[in-house]
């Protein structure tokens, strides 16, 4: 009853750690509809699909997501209490439940998108301890259909419960999830083929951030020399290694080994550009510190989950700010263009320029970075200087909707209708469903071109305003 009673405070000190995030605004829609990843996880696109659709308050997003992080916290406590003794349970528990890493997890729609997969994999790992195969075999594949990297754990357990019955089932799991890995792996093989040198510098980064979750950003700036990432990919081979010894020892080397092979997994088969799910090696990380912690005086252990506590908190915090938010991001990845394209248009027109000028000179050829600027131009009634901004836009990218709907906005700030209208029928031509060149279309008493679009419900909204506002 006490072990009960302490993994349900681990699932209930889980989800209150990361309340903040229910007071998150919601982001600006995107100006074309989502292209959603149905090849790659069926289950999370659904997911998506759904959220688009019925478009909840974020105040009653970011709950439903808290919920089911207290979930997953729970089932992974309970896991944890059947293969570990009590305290390195709590321990490992404590540390998925509130780690740093969790709150970007939670906080972005695509990644928590995938959070049902990890609480059907823990469901599907119980069944399995529990002796009854062929339900754990049919959750662990719906699990997969969220998150194909959910593929690797079961490896892991065949691992550990080596030598016993139980072993012989878990190779038909692994195998009918890894159809579904290299079905998604298929889907995102052209990013995984532009990105593979630097997955040695994601691992690394990955294992400190773990230990030391410090100078956490949404967009980590993973670019190195050749010489460094050749060097980040040889550590990752030596610790991998070094962990595929320590597996047929102990349990401590398996999770580890677990937790390597999850962290190249997820690289691979991000949820979102440039976002891992990093809920899922957590589930391999966690055991793993817990069993070392495990053997240090309990009073450290307690200052170090204490710390880990303070942090996520304060990471959650940030993201209710996205001004604040993005300013670090920029701090920590000057050299990465994303953070600056998202903190622009959030700031004044005067402060924006300022950032997207010197973003200018570092990515000339940046078509997205020439629009955002031509949009703050525009914003600060400066519509000629806009012009010229979008008119380099195009240069670098002629197909480029968006900036054709800026000119449109900059020749209708300078009173030129008829070039107005040209430039929206350009860009309508280009992208019928883009959000902008249509509420554009709108301003100008222009006929909407017949495309099916499959608009979320946020830019329905804030076409349905533009039609308001003419």
């Amino acid at each position: 009853m006490v072990a009960l009673r302490l993994l349900a405070a681990v699932a209930t000190l889980g989800a209150l750690l990361f309340l903040p995030l229910t007071g998150m605004p919601a982001p600006a829609p995107p100006d074309l509809p989502p292209v959603l990843p149905w090849l790659a996880r069926p289950g999370a696109a659904a997911m998506l699909r759904l959220f688009h659709a019925v478009d909840p308050p974020p105040a009653v997003h970011a709950a439903a997501v808290l919920l089911l992080h207290a979930a997953a916290c729970l089932l992974f406590a309970q896991l944890m209490s059947r293969l570990f003794p009590l305290r390195a349970a709590l321990i490992a528990g404590l540390i998925y439940a509130l780690h740093p890493l969790q709150a970007e997890t939670l906080a972005v729609t695509a990644t928590a998108a995938a959070l049902p997969g990890i609480v059907l994999l823990l469901a599907a790992l119980h069944l399995h301890l529990d002796g009854r195969k062929r339900a754990a075999l049919i959750v662990a594949l719906l699990a997969v259909l969220f998150e194909p990297a959910a593929a690797v754990i079961p490896p892991v357990f065949l691992l550990v419960a080596r030598a016993t019955p139980l072993a012989r089932s878990l190779v038909g799991v692994s195998a009918a999830g890894g159809a579904v890995w290299l079905a998604a792996f298929v889907a995102s093989r052209a990013e995984a083929a532009a990105s593979w040198p630097w997955l040695g510098v994601f691992t690394l980064r990955s294992l400190f951030v773990f230990f030391f979750p410090l100078g956490l950003t949404p967009w980590p700036d993973l670019h190195a020399a050749p010489w460094q990432a050749a060097m980040a990919a040889l550590a990752v081979a030596a610790a991998v290694w070094a962990a595929m010894v320590g597996a047929r020892r102990t349990a401590a080397g398996a999770w580890m080994l677990a937790a390597m092979v999850l962290l190249m997994s997820v690289y691979f088969l991000p949820a979102e550009t440039g976002r891992p799910l990093m809920a899922l090696p957590l589930l391999a990380l966690a055991p793993s510190a817990a069993l070392a912690l495990e053997q240090v005086d309990v009073r450290l252990t307690a200052i170090y989950i204490a710390v880990l506590a303070l942090l996520s908190f304060t990471y959650a915090r940030q993201w209710r700010d996205p001004v604040a938010l993005w300013m670090e991001a920029v701090r920590l990845a000057p050299d990465r263009v994303e953070p600056q394209l998202a903190l622009a248009p959030l700031l004044p027109p005067a402060q924006a320029l300022e950032l997207l000028v010197e973003a200018r000179r570092k990515w000339p050829r940046d078509s997205r970075v020439a629009v955002e600027t031509g949009h703050a131009f525009l914003r600060g009634g400066r519509p000629r200087e806009a012009m010229a901004e979008f008119d380099d836009a195009l240069a670098a990218s002629p197909r480029n909707a968006a900036a054709l709907a800026g000119r449109a906005a900059a020749w209708l700030a300078l009173g030129e209708a008829d070039a107005a209208h040209e430039e929206v029928r350009r860009a309508l031509a280009l992208a019928p469903c883009s959000v902008s060149a249509r509420g554009m279309a709108v301003r100008l008493g222009e006929v909407l071109p017949d495309a099916r679009c499959a608009f979320t419900r946020a830019q329905q909204r804030a076409l349905a305003e533009a039609i308001w506002r003419r």
